[in-house]
């Protein structure tokens, strides 16, 4: 029978029993009944590993995945209620492996790295990206405004910030303001353009809100996958209409000892549709270890049942300071995300998005970023103004 092999950190005072307790409740959801019979058994998941230490265990459970069709029906299979059972201290998800079916099933990134690369015209460098900051407060104009500067110093994608709400005719002219910005700094660069959306409202609407941003001239959208909910952004992903980022807003909830792992994660997306991967950077304002942020970069880039890669991007609190440390570690292949970073540079916005490309220059010809900037004025302003960015 077609089985997900899970992997589980369990803390508990018997961890045998515990394990057990665990798949029994991941399949049959209940303790031995007399009402079992041959069908039911069945369907009962399997302890097939235990590694133990001192109430602590890394436990491997085969959970049967025939009945499962949907991205609901994969969390609840394996992130359910056990979370909950009072058998354990601590259960942490540590990584699953689907069967192919299910993850051609559930479809991936539906254009993938490449396929955004392709979109952007971006192939030998990182794709940069630019959050209109402030994230609130701004009318529909000034957002465009802003974004202009952007694109025109050198960003590729511009976004909104997550927190950024407000009624649908606002939501509609702030698009239509930024993608327009983006076709005017087209016609002046040369370059391709893009403005990411990001709809935020009732679960019933968001569908509509996403269809009529990208109506609206949006290229790509965003969506927070542990705020809106795994199932809600795998509808989105699905409806293949632009690439769909999958934001970390709220993920740092789920990366706990009692939770889930940043692989089991990140594979969640990837299998739900993600095209981008937002995770937290090295450097910056955001909580992140290496270890983690090349665990990202390995599940967006590993081979998954024929699904397309993802992008791999770093955010928070990031400027043209940091980019030369992620670019040891990813190459080319990353999007680099910036807010205050390149809006909040002491020359504006423009200067700013001028910033981010010089240090890649300076990257890209093997010279220190600081070296550089002795012929890189912007470049020079925005590490000396970001030195102490947080």
């Amino acid at each position: 029978m077609e089985t997900i092999r899970v992997q589980y950190e369990i803390e508990a005072g018997d961890v045998k029993r515990a394990a057990r307790l665990v798949a029994r409740e991941q399949s049959l959801g209940v303790r031995v009944t007399q009402y079992e019979h041959q069908r039911v058994k069945a369907m009962e998941a399997s302890v097939t590993t235990i590694r133990r230490g001192r109430n602590r265990a890394l436990v491997t459970i085969h959970v049967v995945s025939e009945p499962i069709e949907s991205a609901y029906g994969l969390i609840l299979s394996i992130a359910g209620e056990i979370s909950c059972l009072n058998a354990m201290r601590t259960i942490h998800l540590v990584d699953f492996e689907p069967p192919p079916r299910l993850s051609r099933l559930l479809g991936g990134p539906r254009f993938g790295a490449e396929g955004l690369r392709r979109a952007l015209g971006v192939h030998d460098r990182p794709v940069f990206v630019s959050v209109v900051k402030p994230s609130q407060g701004l009318t529909p104009k000034e957002f465009g405004n802003l974004a202009y500067e952007c694109f025109v110093g050198g960003i590729d994608v511009c976004k909104s910030d997550e927190l950024l709400q407000e009624r649908r005719d606002d939501y509609l002219a702030r698009v239509h303001a930024c993608s327009e910005a983006a076709r005017r700094a087209e016609a002046e660069t040369g370059e391709p353009k893009r403005f990411m959306v990001h709809a935020v409202g009732p679960a019933d609407q968001l569908a509509s809100l996403y269809e009529a941003g990208v109506e609206a001239g949006a290229g790509i959208a965003m969506c927070a996958p542990a705020a809106a909910g795994f199932p809600q952004f795998h509808a989105l992903a699905s409806l293949g209409r632009v690439p769909l980022m999958a934001h970390m807003a709220m993920s740092g909830w789920l990366w706990q000892r009692h939770g889930m792992s940043v692989a089991a994660w990140a594979k969640f997306v990837r299998l739900f549709g993600a095209d981008v991967v937002l995770y937290p950077a090295l450097q910056g304002s955001l909580k992140a270890t290496r270890a983690d942020i090349e665990t990202v970069k390995r599940v967006c880039a590993m081979k998954l049942d024929g699904l397309r890669p993802s992008f791999p991007a770093i955010g928070g609190g990031q400027h043209a300071g940091t980019l030369e440390a992620h670019a040891r570690l990813f190459g080319r292949d990353f999007i680099f995300l910036c807010g205050g970073g390149v809006v909040g540079h002491p020359q504006g916005a423009r200067s700013g998005a001028r910033s981010i490309r010089q240090a890649w220059e300076a990257v890209d010809a093997g010279m220190p970023v600081t070296r550089y900037a002795k012929q890189a004025p912007e470049l020079a302003a925005a590490l000396k103004a970001f030195a102490k960015y947080v």
